[in-house]
């Protein structure tokens, strides 16, 4: 493994923002800011969540791991969000313009902006935003390209805007009063999260140029007479991908002690409807967990538990469990557990084993 370039990144706001759709559905989302223009924005989809860094590398995919750690989403978990891919070139360039009306959210007067593509037929699709324009120590207008990347490609707005601010608001034009995101509240912040974003923007560009590789081999297949040899030529490219990034080496951590820090996937689920892919004990699990004379041992078996379910978490299409670290855990709590049962009175024994063997 590489020396880890992991910082500390402290938020001092927290912003909270809903959004709002035509039909009458709304959804949070929620954006932490730092004093250096440092962003981690939740977004709930698919009743799960999508988290977002941004800073002035750009804007990244991630899930949030174990005692705030992040790190970079792989490329199969954006499958289903319409995420393309682009031959080379210069992509999408959206335009701008400032317009003449404002509007005043929570007390914050913001001017109103037009994001759209310009083409043969007019203004396409144009994005109504509201921005505090006058705001100098943070800028989350970044965050927008960046999101735009991520969904629809390789996208840019037009440098020429020189546009800056706080967003407080955006939503289509034609239906900018149904269907928005909106700042809702704001507040003061003391969260924190630690991540190489430097190397979690190689590790993506070196995966999403080994699948560039195979869709372009892919593309001869359709293109070129020698179809035999294209096709041989994706598959061998395409078996390299996942035997050298598909899964990163082993290393045997389990051992080593206990993660700092109690937070499991479970004690935040997004959504009720998870909840009928796991085992009936995981709600509310730490209440029903026996008191044993044994110090330790209550500790140990509160994070078994909680890993088990963490784990249940994973058959959701999208989740934010580490699995490589839950599984560690585990297999360091069964080592535990074995290790410590000639320790134990006879009472703890039996409630341990008691209340492993009914969990369900």
């Amino acid at each position: 493994m590489g020396i880890s370039q992991e910082k500390k990144i402290s938020f001092s706001q927290e912003y909270d923002y809903v959004y709002k759709e035509k039909r009458g559905n709304s959804y949070p989302v929620k954006m932490y800011a730092s004093n250096n223009n440092e962003f981690l924005t939740k977004v709930n989809i698919k009743d799960f969540p999508l988290y977002f860094f941004t800073d002035a590398l750009g804007t990244s995919n991630v899930s949030l791991d174990m005692n705030n750690h992040l790190s970079g989403l792989n490329l199969s978990s954006f499958y289903g969000y319409g995420y393309r891919y682009y031959d080379e070139g210069e992509g999408l360039i959206l335009e701008s313009k400032k317009l003449n009306t404002k509007e005043t959210i929570l007390g914050i007067p913001c001017s109103h902006y037009l994001i759209y593509e310009k083409s043969e037929e007019g203004d396409k699709d144009p994005l109504q935003l509201c921005i505090d324009d006058r705001s100098t120590s943070l800028n989350n207008f970044s965050i927008l390209n960046g999101i735009l990347n991520q969904f629809i490609g390789k996208t840019k707005i037009n440098k020429s805007s020189g546009i800056r601010g706080f967003i407080l608001k955006a939503g289509p034009k034609e239906n900018y009063d149904d269907e928005y995101v909106l700042l809702n509240s704001k507040r003061d912040s003391e969260n924190h999260v630690y991540f190489d974003h430097v190397k979690a923007m190689t590790e993506y560009q070196r995966k999403q140029d080994s699948i560039m590789l195979v869709y372009k081999n892919e593309k001869k297949f359709y293109d070129n007479d020698s179809t035999a040899i294209a096709v041989d030529s994706a598959a061998a490219i395409s078996d390299d991908y996942m035997n050298d990034y598909g899964i990163p080496d082993y290393i045997s951590e389990y051992k080593k002690g206990p993660e700092e820090g109690d937070s499991f996937a479970v004690n935040i689920i997004p959504s009720e409807k998870l909840w009928k892919g796991l085992p009936e004990h995981c709600q509310n699990f730490e209440k029903h967990i026996p008191a044993f004379t044994h110090k330790e041992l209550k500790d140990h078996v509160r994070n078994y538990v909680g890993q088990i379910c963490d784990m249940y978490l994973t058959q959701a299409e999208y989740h934010n469990v580490a699995i490589k670290t839950t599984l560690d855990e585990i297999r360091r709590e069964v080592l535990y557990f074995n290790d410590i049962q000639e320790k134990l009175d006879q009472s703890d024994k039996k409630k341990l084993n008691n209340y492993l063997k009914n969990l369900d």
